[in-house]
């Protein structure tokens, strides 16, 4: 059933990203690696036709942005460029979307030398994080989950203690 859900929704591409994303933060993308790679294959040619048509939002490109690095494909760093406002810098509102910055936060880490947006998004992203995990006003589970994320991001991470903190971050 697992396997027929990764191929089933081909009405909304990014269900299926978020779909593989899960997959992979659970640790049970070994066992559809073959649908995975199909769906990878499948999406990154229609990628810029699904991407720039659509205003998503910084989790979701952030998810999507991480999904096809991890798996080798040369998505673009220009992805975050629209959430750049018209000095170069990342919009301060970002600050609020709590997913949306640790999505930011982790595609960081998927950067290459030269890529200078993924510097200032690492920059931008851990300064918010560490603001927001020293509040009082933080609830304990989201200032461990960020601590965490801080000092190891999830792909560097031992898998079944990421597991147990993505799991965390559901609950969000």
């Amino acid at each position: 059933m697992g396997k027929d859900m990764l191929l089933t929704s081909t009405v909304d591409p990014i269900e299926n990203i978020y779909m593989i994303n899960s997959l992979i933060s659970l640790g049970v993308s070994y066992h559809f690696e073959i649908e995975i790679d199909k769906q990878l294959d499948h999406l990154f040619t229609t990628l810029p036709q699904f991407i720039d048509n659509k205003d998503y939002d910084l989790y979701t490109v952030g998810v999507i942005f991480q999904v096809f690095r991890s798996h080798g494909y040369k998505i673009s760093c220009d992805v975050f460029n629209k959430f750049k406002n018209g000095d170069g810098m990342f919009k301060e509102e970002l600050a609020s979307n709590i997913k949306g910055m640790r999505c930011l936060f982790e595609a960081s880490h998927w950067g290459i030398h030269g890529e200078l947006i993924l510097d200032e998004a690492l920059a931008f992203t851990r300064l918010h994080l560490e603001s927001l995990i020293s509040h009082q006003s933080c609830p304990n589970h989201l200032r461990e989950y960020f601590a965490n994320a801080l000092y190891r991001p999830y792909h560097r991470g031992m898998l079944r203690v990421e597991e147990k903190h993505y799991i965390l971050f559901l609950l969000i």
